[in-house]
């Protein structure tokens, strides 16, 4: 088991590993507040399963190192949650997908503007450009709140910031901007989301739900860096098919689709090494770094710096800027290391995280 303090601006952020003889689990501890913390899983092979040694290790440094409290968004076998529950842990969501008031599906065209309703910002509610946002009216007896999403596949986006509005909370008062917040996450729970993502100004609203900061980071003028990572060949093809698999938490099968789709869409570029790899995405005269991996047992080795040089080497020339997206505060810091900076920020709360928490003996 290895236990890394993060240097920087998330020196609160630290790695525990257990690396035992069926495979490696690491987990990425962040505070949020007073006994509460957030977990971030890697683990290989994908199907991990700790044995009784290495569950109770597991067991052992979470009581000793960890918060009262751990959300975590476990992986589809629950390694985690398989391993603590021996050990009397209990896991129970951390959002309930139950709405504790009526609620009914509705648009914007729906709202009676004549009843002195406010928006998140305070201001008369703007109508405009607002047909593709999905509504939910939240009843509160005398009174009815409001919020409003964009659709985004595995996200809703409430965020009211921008050129263009993807969601907003309208209501008669305060108090109950933060009832139909709750409303709107335990709907949107219900409805098998896995990501709802707000603007920073809503942060009053959906505080008891400790969401975690997505930043997204920009580079300008990328330049090229000396590196040994490969271009995906024929050679290597079965090694980032297994890294695939680990990442996404998906079968070698569905792995290999991936691969395939990927392949054929020329604006993907994909490389392999020992132990990682990262995938880049041109759009125009615009670079994106659409995902980077290392696998849990060669942390710490300078394999995501890289992969990072890799990424910079493959977009130098081509695209005039690039950017990424991330909420891991291990990753924040390897991306300034090579000029990032983080230009904006929103407020996400994982829907399908678990609460896990020790016996209280």
């Amino acid at each position: 088991m290895g236990h890394e303090d993060v240097p920087g601006e998330t020196t609160r952020s630290s790695i525990l590993r257990i690396d035992a003889p069926e495979g490696t689990l690491s987990l990425e501890m962040m505070p949020i507040r007073p006994g509460v913390g957030r977990a971030f899983i890697k683990n290989s092979p994908r199907g991990l399963k700790l044995n009784s040694a290495s569950s109770r290790q597991l067991n052992d440094s979470l009581l000793r190192t960890g918060p009262a409290r751990i959300l975590l968004a476990d992986n589809k076998k629950k390694v985690v949650q398989n391993a603590l529950s021996v050990h009397g842990w209990s896991a129970r969501r951390a959002v309930v997908p139950i709405v504790d008031h009526k609620c009914a599906v509705c648009t914007t065209y729906d709202l009676p503007l004549d009843e002195g309703l406010r928006d998140d910002s305070g201001a008369i509610p703007q109508l405009t450009d607002t047909n593709h946002m999905i509504g939910v009216g939240i009843n509160l007896g005398p009174r009815t709140a409001w919020g409003f999403y964009t659709d985004d596949g595995e996200t809703a986006r409430i965020v009211s910031e921008g050129s263009r509005k993807q969601g907003m909370m309208v209501a008669s008062s305060e108090e109950d901007l933060v009832l139909a917040a709750d409303c709107l996450i335990r709907f949107l729970a219900a409805s098998r989301k896995k990501w709802a993502v707000f603007s920073n100004n809503m942060g009053r609203f959906i505080r008891e739900y400790d969401p975690m900061v997505m930043w997204r980071m920009i580079l300008e003028d990328p330049k090229g860096h000396n590196h040994s990572v490969r271009q995906l060949s024929r050679d290597n093809r079965k090694g980032i098919i297994r890294l695939y698999s680990e990442y996404y938490d998906e079968g070698m099968f569905a792995a290999s689709l991936r691969l395939r789709r990927m392949s054929s869409d020329p604006n993907y570029s994909q490389f392999v090494t020992d132990g990682g790899f990262v995938i880049v995405r041109k759009e125009g005269e615009i670079g994106l770094i659409y995902d980077i991996y290392v696998t849990p047992s060669r942390q710490g080795e300078g394999i995501g710096g890289e992969l990072m040089r890799c990424a910079m080497s493959s977009l130098a020339g081509r695209t005039t800027s690039v950017y990424l997206h991330t909420s891991y505060p291990r990753a924040k810091a390897l991306y300034e290391k090579f000029g990032f900076k983080a230009v904006y920020s929103q407020l996400a709360v994982r829907l399908d995280e678990m609460a896990l928490e020790p016996p209280s003996t």
